[in-house]
């Protein structure tokens, strides 16, 4: 075999070593939404617990790796639209795309912050898969000092593969408190209202 040959091959095993490893570009295809959990809160403990990437000088790099692995681990434009409810269907095109950036970019700051300040060493046990409507329930409980908090992942499939939509912390629909705060926005004011402050959370976030 040539030189050619064996970079071909070599070239094959580092692609399949860094799938199995879970270090590809997103969820893997045919994975259980039980390996698709597993495999994101592995990589985000391993972030958190890189020694190179250890200390509040490196909070912004820590910060940027669990983002990418936030962006391609929901289902942000489903999200989006059951955030804001029947509301959703009587905006314009242009309103719907300008919201679904505005909540994922919003989402995706807001729950990394939280990674970054409650996922840190604690060891997490997993639970039953549980059919839930169209999609999956994922138990965990995540185990700390001096306490332990039950953590449900909500995923479904799109184009073959598992996407959280919801986490449900200690009881507590992310999803659903959105939903709420949001109903009561519109109702209250406007969807330009909702919209506008939602801007500004986004400013105010790191």
């Amino acid at each position: 075999m040539g030189q050619k040959g064996n970079c071909m091959r070599w070239g094959k095993i580092i692609v399949f070593l860094l799938l199995a490893l879970g270090l590809g570009a997103g969820p893997v295809l045919g994975a259980t939404p039980t390996e698709v959990v597993r495999g994101i809160l592995t990589e985000v403990l391993q972030i958190q617990n890189n020694p190179a990437l250890n200390g509040s000088q490196h909070e912004a790099e820590r910060a940027r790796a669990i983002r990418q692995v936030i962006q391609r681990s929901f289902d942000f434009p489903y999200m989006a639209e059951n955030s804001l409810g029947p509301s959703f269907h009587s905006l314009s095109s242009a309103q719907r795309q300008e919201f679904i950036q505005v909540f994922s970019s919003l989402f995706q700051a807001s729950y990394t912050n939280l990674v970054l300040q409650f996922l840190k060493k604690e060891t997490v046990k997993y639970g039953p898969e549980t059919k839930e409507g169209q999609g999956v329930r994922v138990a965990t409980t995540l185990i700390r000092t001096n306490d332990s908090i039950p953590v449900d992942y909500l995923l479904h499939q799109r184009n073959g593969k598992w996407l959280l939509y919801d986490v449900v912390v200690d009881g507590v629909s992310i999803l659903e408190k959105y939903q709420n705060g949001f109903a009561q926005e519109v109702r209250s004011r406007s969807f330009d209202s909702l919209l506008s402050k939602m801007k500004t959370q986004l400013k105010a976030l790191p």
